[in-house]
This record gives C-alpha cells, sequence and structure tokens, in this order.
C-alpha cells in the first residue's frame, strides 16, 4: 500500500484520517505545520501528500504546495479545507493558485478520504 503523508494543524482530524488509512493498509505520517510537511515531504518520500490550506497561517498549505512544486517535487499533492464553504471560492480550479492533484472539502467522510486517495494513487 501507499505511504501517505498528512500536514494539518488540527490533531483531533489526523489521528482520525490516520485510522481510516491505516484501516485501508496505508503507512500514515503526519505533520501538524508546514514545516514539519516540508521537513517529511522530502524526508520520508511519501506516494501522496494530504495539505491543509490553512495552518498556522492562511496560506500555509497554497505556500508549502507552491514550494514543493517549484522545487521539482512530483508527489501528488490532496488540499484539505472548509475555506471554500466559509469563501464560496472553488481553489480545486486553477493550478496557478492551488498546485494540486485534488481537492477535498472538510469535514470530508472516510469514504470520500478514501475514494479520493484511491483515485489518486491509480494515476
Amino acid at each position: 500500500m501507499a505511504k501517505i503523508l498528512m500536514v494539518d494543524d488540527n490533531p483531533d482530524f489526523l489521528e482520525a484520517a490516520k485510522i481510516v488509512l491505516e484501516s485501508k493498509g496505508h503507512t500514515v505520517v503526519l505533520g501538524q505545520n508546514a514545516k514539519e510537511g516540508e521537513d517529511k515531504a522530502r524526508g520520508e518520500n511519501p506516494d501522496l501528500i494530504l495539505l491543509d490550506i490553512m495552518m498556522e497561517q492562511p496560506d500555509d498549505g497554497i505556500a508549502l504546495a507552491h514550494k514543493l512544486r517549484k522545487d521539482g517535487v512530483k508527489i501528488p499533492i490532496v488540499m484539505l479545507s472548509a475555506v471554500s464553504k466559509v469563501t464560496g471560492y472553488d481553489y480545486g480550479k486553477s493550478d496557478e493558485v492551488m498546485p494540486c492533484d485534488g481537492f477535498l472539502q472538510k469535514p470530508v467522510s472516510p469514504q470520500d478520504l478514501l475514494k479520493k486517495v484511491e483515485t489518486i494513487l491509480q494515476k
């Protein structure tokens, strides 16, 4: 199965999603901020990154995704956030704004999380 890096500042979400992903045989590595996420993206060599948009700063996830892509990191990234529910902006439609391979709206059901992960990993 895949090694998945999850970067989110919500420890409850991280633990719940980790349980769901591990139940399907995935290995899950956790980061709670952009710095940990960047270090683990480079050091752990994950197959997929699940990345929250808003952490310590409102754009931490977006900035990290841009930095990884600029540095040539090709690991698929799925952005996670409730931001579009609040702002009405559909982040998933522009690679320039959001350099990612997919987007999941929080709260995300276990079924939707697993479906998106499997879809991205099959590409």
